[in-house]
């Protein structure tokens, strides 16, 4: 039997407030930096009474007290360890890893020191982002003492090295027959995936912002048997929300009796997953269509996240206005008539959330996160990958169609206010904190 001291020391710690690291390599850079930031921040502000968090991050940008940036020390073992592996590839090369999968790939080998600072910190609860390849070790990781709340921004956790992958090796357990036959060199996508299978020996809880992608931790071998919780991101739907139409089209030095589609990522059309080329692919299409309609008003296409000369596809001009910060970017998505997200691999795009909260209908592939986030016929329009016909049909019907806009971009907004306002993520990311740290309630 307890006694009285022991149960006040109880209710003691169940009032306590819960201490919360959040990992991340970036407080800013990017749509995944940018939406980590917006779940920290949405949790300090709806819970400050009951939650102590903070963010560790490598690169800091923001003017926030709350975050620490900077690289952590390595202890004189670490730092031999890396040396010894950094001089003995300089000396002793392998053969480069040759992949079409040209997307981030993170071995995750070197010890950052990190991973000892966390442990003598030891919060009650250590949640993890976007780690990039130098934030933790793969062992760093595995040997965290705090409980781990893991939220995904990509496949990496569950994956090899690659952060995007359309093969499903991890389903089969990166076996050497599923190996893609045009990649060459070591297997680092094996290797990265048989070391953390290593050292990753305790489930964590892991939060996925879409059913996709929950889907994916379930079918990897290393994951399947993790407890994972479907969470979208927040937006502060105080500040993403419509802006004058005309106005945001004078700010951007765009015309007013044109019809504008929007599309952008951190890096414009550069990136293959976020499907710029399939958008750009599909504007003659679109210019086509309107034609045949007998709509002739000119058509400008916005693209963001990457600075080149004007280009024109059939007939219709794109702009590349380079890399614009929050307000510009509300500019964008409220001068916009439709917002194309053609990923062909995504997770929930920021774009395509903001774009919505700001009362603009969104076109996208149905792949990924995205049918999590646009409601097909109700606040935007999906096709099937990756069907570029779909694509200029599902574009054109919009810019043509005012009062359909109207009515979606109305529904989006309603959409936005009601799934993604931060009281409503931050409650139910509180919820798996407290559950991984024992102090469900």
């Amino acid at each position: 039997m307890r006694n009285r001291a022991g149960a006040q020391s109880d209710a003691n710690d169940s009032t306590q407030r819960l201490s919360v690291v959040f990992v991340v390599a970036h407080d800013s850079l990017g749509g995944a930096a940018r939406a980590v930031y917006r779940i920290f921040d949405s949790i300090r502000g709806s819970f400050s009474d009951s939650i102590d968090i903070r963010m560790r991050t490598i690169h800091k940008t923001r003017d926030d007290a709350d975050v620490v940036g900077g690289k952590p020390s390595r202890s004189r073992l670490e730092y031999l360890e890396y040396f010894v592996r950094t001089r003995w590839r300089k000396y002793f090369p392998r053969k480069p890893f040759v992949s079409d999968n040209t997307l981030l790939h993170s071995v995750a080998i070197h010890h950052s020191g990190l991973g000892r600072e966390l442990n003598t910190r030891r919060p009650d609860v250590i949640m993890l982002g976007w780690l990039g390849g130098r934030t933790l070790s793969i062992p760093e990781i595995g040997r965290l003492k705090s409980p781990v709340v893991w939220r995904l921004s990509d496949m990496w956790m569950f994956s090899g090295a690659e952060h995007y992958t359309p093969t499903r090796r991890y389903a089969e357990g990166y076996s050497r027959s599923s190996r893609p036959p045009h990649e060459s060199g070591p297997d680092l996508d094996r290797e990265t995936f048989l070391r953390k299978k290593r050292h990753w020996k305790t489930p964590r809880h892991v939060i996925t912002p879409s059913h996709w992608m929950a889907e994916q931790v379930q079918l990897s071998t290393l994951t399947h048997d993790w407890p994972v919780h479907v969470i979208p991101n927040p937006i502060d739907t105080d500040y993403w929300k419509p802006r004058a139409h005309l106005q945001s089209r004078e700010a951007l030095g765009l015309p007013h009796n044109a019809r504008v589609i929007a599309f952008g990522t951190g890096g414009g059309t550069k990136h293959h997953h976020k499907g710029g080329d399939l958008l750009l692919e599909a504007l003659p299409g679109v210019a086509k269509l309107m034609r045949d309609a007998g709509d002739n008003v000119p058509v400008v296409c916005v693209v963001f996240g990457e600075e080149r000369e004007r280009e024109v596809h059939g007939g219709i001009e794109v702009r590349f206005i380079g890399h614009v910060n929050d307000e510009e970017l509300q500019q964008v998505y409220s001068a916009a008539d439709v917002m194309v997200v053609p990923s062909r691999l995504d997770n929930l795009p920021s774009t395509a959330v903001e774009a919505q909260a700001c009362g603009t209908p969104v076109v996208a592939f149905r792949v990924g996160g995205l049918p999590d986030i646009v409601e097909d016929g109700v606040t935007g329009l999906i096709v099937e990958p990756f069907d570029v016909d779909a694509l200029s049909d599902a574009i054109a019907s919009l810019l043509s169609d005012s009062a359909t806009r109207g009515r979606m971009g109305e529904a989006a907004r309603l959409r936005a206010n009601t799934l993604w306002h931060p009281d409503v993520i931050a409650r139910k990311y509180v919820e798996v904190l407290r559950l991984a740290a024992g102090r469900a309630q």
